[in-house]
C-alpha cells in the first residue's frame, strides 16, 4: 500500500514537469499542505532537482534573465529566497535533531579536501565528517536541512559545469542567480545591527532565539567563504580524488566572471555585517586576500581584469559600507564612503596591511607591461589612484610600516605602535611564510619604480592625446562623406572597437592618475627623470592604420591568409563584434548592410546556376584567354571551407577541410549600398526624361567596358 510521503513523491515528480511560474506554485502548496515526515522524502530530491547535482542540469537557472524571462525571474527568486518556500521547508524540517542528509566531501575545494585527508578538521567540519568504513578516508558531510540547501546552493552558483553560457552571463551583469546569492546575504547577515528574520513555519522553536541568529549567519560565512576560494587544483591533488567513484562530480577552480562578481558581493556584503557588528571577522578578510593574490597572479592581460580590480579595491574600502542610521532611520550619505574618523579603520588596515602594499606592488609590474593608451586599462589605473589618493589613507599606510621597524618601536615605546607591529609580523607569517621579504610600499626601492612608471604614464598620455587629435583632425576632413556613410552604416569604428568618445577621456584619466601617484607618495618634481619624453609614434600609427573606413570593412573577408572570413555583427547603433567565419563564405550570417530576403533569393538563384553549369564554370575559370580573366573578375575563386572538431558523447570528432569550386555569387547585390547606387542611378535617369530601355543600355555597356578593361590589365 502506497503511504503518503510517497505519494507526496510522486506529486513532486508531476510538478516538476510544469512551466517554471506554475512548478513554483505548485511545489510552494506541496510544501505548506504535506507533513514534516512527507516532507523528509521530498526535501533531497527537490534540492538536487533544483541545483543539478547529479545530471549538472537541474533547472537551468543560469540562464534565467531578469530582462529576457521577467516573470519566471521573479518566480524562481521568490522560491529560493530567505523569505520562500524553500527555507520555509528549511525551517519545518530543522526541529529532527537526526535528521541528516549526506554532502560527498568530493564537492569541497581541493584544498579542504586535502587537509581532511591529512587529519586537519577545520571546526566548522568537525561534527559532519562521516568516513568511508573501507578506505577510513571522509567520504560526506552530513548536515542539517538547513546547511544542506545553502551547501548546494553555494555549490551550485561557483561550479563552472553548470554555467552553460559563460559569455552571456560575462555580457549581463547580474540578471542570473548572483542577485539571489545577494537577498540571501542582505537577509542572513543584516547590515544595520538588526537580528535575522525569524524562523519560518508552523511550529514552535523552543530553541535560543540569539544562538539560532547567529549560527545561520555563520553557516552562510562558512560556506559561501569556503565554496567562493580560489584554488590551484593542478598543485592540490588529493588521494581523495582517486579513490572516489569517477562518476562523481568534482569540484573545480573557478577564474570565471560570474564567480569573482559573487566573491566581489560577498566581500561587500561581509563589510557591511562586520561594520554593523562587535564581533571580529578579519579571519574571513585574509582568505580573499589569497584569493586575489593568486586570482591577480593568473588573470590575463586584458580588460577583464577590471572585475578582479574592483573586487580588491571593495576589499580594500570598508568605510564604503558602513549604515549609519540617525534617530530617524535615515542614512546619513555625508558618512558613507569616506574615511571620516582614521582611528576607526586603523585596525582594519593593520590587520590587512599585505591587501594594500603587496597587492599593489604586485600590481604594479602589470600596469608597466599594459597599454595605458586603451581606454579600459587607464580608467583601471584611474581608479586604483583614485581610491589610495583618498585622504587619510596614505598616512595610516605609513604609520603601520612605520610601526615595523623594531628601532622605530623601541624609541617610540607606544604601545599602539607595538601593537601593530606585532599584528602586521604575525600576517605576513600567516599569509606568506616565514621565507617572505617585506617591502614597504613607501620605500626608496619602490618609489624609484613608481617614478619611472610615471615616465610611462607620461609617455601613454602623449601618445593618446596624439591619437585623439589626429582622429578628430580625419574627421574632421571626412565630415561630409562621413556624415552620408553614417547615414547608411552606422558610425566609423575601428578594429578594437573602441570609439573617438572613449579615447577623448584617456588623456584626462592618465593626467589625473599622474598627478595622484605623485601626491600619494610626495614626489617632487626634481626627483622625476630629466629625459626627453615624447609620444609612441609606432603604436599612434598602428591604431590610425586600423581604423576601418569604408573600402576596407570587407577587403578583411577575402583575406587568403586567414582560415576564416571575419563578419561583423551590429549589437547596438555604435557597438560591433566580429566573428571568424569558417564555412561557406555564402551561407555566412547576413550583415548588417545587407538586405536578408535578397541575400536568401539570390543565394538560391546562384545554387541552381552552380549546380547546373558546375562543369562549364569550372572550365572558364581556369582558361587562359580573355574569357578566363573575365571568368575570374565574375567568379569566386576556389575556397577551402573548413569544419572544426565537435564535441560528441564518444569524445571529438576529426577536423575535416573541403574545397569549394569556382561559382557564382550575387551577394553583392543585396548589399545595401548597391541598392542606394542603383536607385539613385535611376532617380538621374528619370531626372533627365531617359526611358528604362537607355538606362538598361547604358548598364549593360558599363559593365562590358569593366569586364573588358579588368581581362585586358589582369
Amino acid at each position: 500500500m502506497t503511504n503518503s510521503a510517497d505519494v507526496a513523491v510522486v506529486r513532486m515528480n508531476a510538478y516538476l514537469n510544469l512551466r517554471l511560474i506554475e512548478r513554483c506554485r505548485e511545489l510552494e502548496n506541496l510544501i505548506d499542505e504535506s507533513s514534516t515526515a512527507e516532507l523528509q522524502l521530498v526535501f533531497p530530491a527537490l534540492i538536487d532537482s533544483i541545483f543539478g547535482l547529479t545530471n549538472k542540469i537541474g533547472w537551468g537557472l543560469h540562464n534565467i534573465s531578469l530582462t529576457k524571462n521577467p516573470h519566471e525571474y521573479e518566480a524562481f527568486l521568490n522560491f529560493l529566497g530567505p523569505t520562500g518556500p524553500i527555507f520555509s521547508l528549511c525551517y519545518k524540517l530543522l526541529p529532527d535533531c537526526y535528521l541528516k542528509y549526506d554532502f560527498p566531501v568530493s564537492y569541497l575545494p581541493t584544498k579542504i579536501r586535502t587537509m581532511l585527508e591529512e587529519g586537519i578538521i577545520p571546526p566548522f567540519y568537525s561534527d559532519k565528517l562521516k568516513d568511508d568504513q573501507s578506505s577510513r578516508l571522509p567520504q560526506v558531510l552530513s548536515m542539517n536541512p538547513y546547511e544542506y540547501y545553502i551547501f548546494h546552493f553555494a555549490y551550485h552558483l561557483s561550479n563552472p559545469g553548470f554555467s552553460f553560457s559563460q559569455q552571456k552571463m560575462f555580457d549581463e551583469l547580474g540578471n542570473n542567480l548572483r542577485p539571489t546569492c545577494q537577498f540571501i546575504f542582505a537577509t542572513l547577515l543584516p547590515r544595520d545591527n538588526s537580528t535575522v528574520l525569524p524562523l519560518i513555519g508552523p511550529y514552535e522553536h523552543h530553541s535560543n532565539k540569539c544562538l539560532s541568529q547567529v549560527w545561520r549567519s555563520e553557516t552562510v560565512v562558512q560556506v559561501f567563504g569556503l565554496l567562493l576560494e580560489y584554488t590551484e587544483e593542478e598543485k592540490l591533488i588529493s588521494p581523495l580524488d582517486s579513490r572516489l567513484p569517477p562518476s562523481l562530480p568534482r569540484r573545480h577552480s573557478i577564474h570565471s566572471g560570474e564567480h569573482i562578481r559573487l566573491v566581489r558581493a560577498f566581500i561587500k556584503t561581509l563589510h557591511e555585517f562586520a561594520n554593523s557588528s562587535r564581533e571580529s571577522y578579519y579571519h574571513q578578510f585574509k582568505e580573499k586576500f589569497i584569493f586575489l593574490r593568486k586570482a591577480i597572479h593568473h588573470w590575463p592581460l586584458d580588460s577583464s581584469f577590471r572585475l578582479i580590480l574592483e573586487a580588491w579595491l571593495s576589499f580594500i574600502q570598508p568605510w564604503r559600507y558602513v549604515r549609519k542610521f540617525c534617530s530617524e532611520g535615515n542614512l546619513e550619505g555625508d558618512e558613507r564612503g569616506k574615511i571620516n574618523d582614521p582611528s576607526r579603520w586603523m585596525s582594519f588596515v593593520a590587520n590587512n596591511l599585505l591587501a594594500y602594499t603587496a597587492i599593489f606592488e604586485q600590481l604594479l609590474p602589470r600596469f608597466i607591461r599594459t597599454d595605458l593608451v586603451a581606454p579600459k586599462n587607464a580608467l583601471m589605473l584611474f581608479r586604483v589612484t583614485k581610491v589610495f589618493s583618498q585622504p587619510h589613507l596614505a598616512e595610516m599606510l605609513i604609520e603601520t610600516e612605520s610601526c615595523m621597524d623594531d628601532a622605530n618601536v623601541s624609541r617610540g615605546g607606544k604601545i599602539t605602535a607595538t601593537q601593530w607591529s606585532a599584528i602586521v609580523k604575525q600576517q605576513i607569517l600567516e599569509l606568506e611564510g616565514p621565507n617572505y621579504k617585506y617591502n614597504p610600499m613607501f620605500s626608496e626601492s619602490t618609489i624609484s619604480k613608481i617614478i619611472w612608471f610615471l615616465s610611462t604614464i607620461k609617455q601613454a598620455h602623449l601618445t593618446a592625446t596624439s591619437i585623439v587629435e589626429a582622429l578628430e583632425k580625419r574627421r574632421l576632413e571626412k565630415k561630409i562623406f562621413l556624415t552620408i556613410w553614417e547615414f547608411f552604416n552606422g558610425e566609423e569604428s575601428s578594429t578594437d572597437d573602441i570609439g573617438l568618445t572613449d579615447r577623448k577621456k584617456v588623456p584626462g584619466f592618465l593626467l589625473n592618475s599622474q598627478q595622484q601617484i605623485i601626491e600619494i607618495f610626495q614626489i617632487r618634481l626634481e626627483d622625476t627623470p630629466r629625459v626627453a619624453i615624447v609620444a609612441d609614434q609606432e603604436y599612434h600609427d598602428s591604431i590610425l592604420s586600423t581604423s576601418f573606413s569604408h573600402q576596407s570593412q570587407f577587403d578583411s573577408s577575402v583575406d587568403t591568409h586567414r582560415p576564416g572570413v571575419f563578419v561583423r555583427i551590429q549589437e547596438e547603433r555604435h557597438q560591433f563584434r566580429y566573428i571568424e567565419y569558417m564555412g561557406d563564405p555564402e551561407v555566412q550570417p547576413v550583415r548588417s548592410n545587407e538586405c536578408a530576403f535578397l541575400v536568401r533569393t539570390l543565394y538560391k538563384i546562384c545554387e541552381i546556376i552552380n549546380s547546373k553549369y558546375e562543369r562549364e564554370i569550372t572550365n572558364s575559370y581556369w582558361r587562359n584567354d580573355m574569357i578566363g580573366r573575365m571568368a575570374k573578375r565574375i567568379l569566386q575563386p576556389p575556397t577551402i571551407v573548413r569544419c572544426l572538431p565537435k564535441r560528441t558523447s564518444k569524445g571529438f570528432t576529426l577536423a575535416q577541410e573541403s574545397e569549394l569550386s569556382p561559382r557564382l555569387s550575387l551577394r553583392i547585390l543585396a548589399s545595401y549600398n548597391f541598392l542606394v547606387i542603383l536607385i539613385l542611378s535611376i532617380l538621374v535617369f528619370r531626372f533627365f526624361e531617359y526611358g528604362t530601355y537607355m538606362y538598361i543600355f547604358c548598364l549593360i555597356c558599363w559593365t562590358f567596358y569593366t569586364l573588358i578593361e579588368t581581362a585586358c590589365n589582369f
